[in-house]
């Protein structure tokens, strides 16, 4: 090693060592002391927010919780009204010994009917401009003869008839436990149309010497099999839709004459 190398290794020791005993060094027992103080600060700040809270915030945060549905049970003692729609909401709070609170809401709407409002539609889905008519208007009205069926079941009667632009009449009847509607529509001249059905098994038969389609479908809220028959004969195009007995169903198109 060169004596330049020896004398600058000399004077950065000498520094070091000037620099070093210059410095303080606190205690042993005081820096421990201080560790421990910052790993019980660094716990506190990791704990949940829920334990932080003592003893007594939590009872004034419940008291507060406690006031405002107190509030809001006062204000629900009577109805409301909105949109001539009356809302009632009855609250059960803490209705157990269970810690957790029950909160039960009921609702309910009873408007009166306004007393020009038009009574309720029959029991039959009917098209907008059909209208129901005596058996006397229906044959006034409408522009064909249109024909009743010459058998029908002991227990199914008609319901009610209607009229729809003097070219369609449709005969409603009704049993304890059965439905038919009989369509007549009255169409001159040629015509075309169209009906779709899900889930069904058709057959063709003969009707009065005319061709007709038989479509059996299951409906499954009534659990009953639906049949429909359409045909077409002397300008009039027919329909007969029922939930009877297939050889019933036919035994009443096959009167139609």
């Amino acid at each position: 090693m060169k004596p330049d190398d020896i004398t600058l290794k000399c004077l950065i020791q000498e520094a070091l060592k000037e620099e070093s005993e210059s410095m303080f060094i606190p205690p042993s027992q005081h820096i421990w002391q201080k560790i421990l103080s910052d790993r019980q600060t660094a716990k506190v700040i990791c704990k949940p927010f829920y334990q932080r809270f003592d003893s007594l915030k939590a009872i004034a945060c419940l008291g507060v919780i406690v006031l405002f549905i107190g509030l809001f049970i006062v204000n629900q003692q009577s109805a409301i009204a909105i949109n001539n729609k009356f809302f009632k909401t009855v609250v059960d709070f803490f209705t157990t010994s269970e810690t957790t609170g029950i909160v039960s809401v009921s609702m309910s709407s009873n408007p009166s009917p306004a007393p020009d409002m038009p009574p309720p539609p029959p029991d039959w889905p009917l098209d907008t401009g059909e209208k129901v008519v005596t058996l006397e208007q229906a044959r006034l009205e409408a522009s064909f003869d249109f024909i009743l069926p010459s058998f029908l079941p002991k227990d199914v009667s008609l319901d009610i008839i209607t009229v729809l632009d003097g070219f369609r009449v449709n005969q409603y009847y009704l049993s304890d436990n059965n439905r038919l509607i009989i369509e007549q529509h009255h169409i001159p001249g040629g015509f075309a149309s169209s009906h779709h059905f899900a889930s069904a098994k058709v057959k063709k038969v003969l009707i009065n010497g005319a061709e007709a389609t038989l479509v059996t479908q299951h409906n499954p809220y009534t659990g009953k099999n639906e049949i429909h028959i359409l045909w077409c004969q002397d300008n009039i195009n027919y329909s007969i839709q029922t939930d009877l007995d297939q050889r019933i169903a036919l035994k009443i198109a096959r009167s139609l004459k």
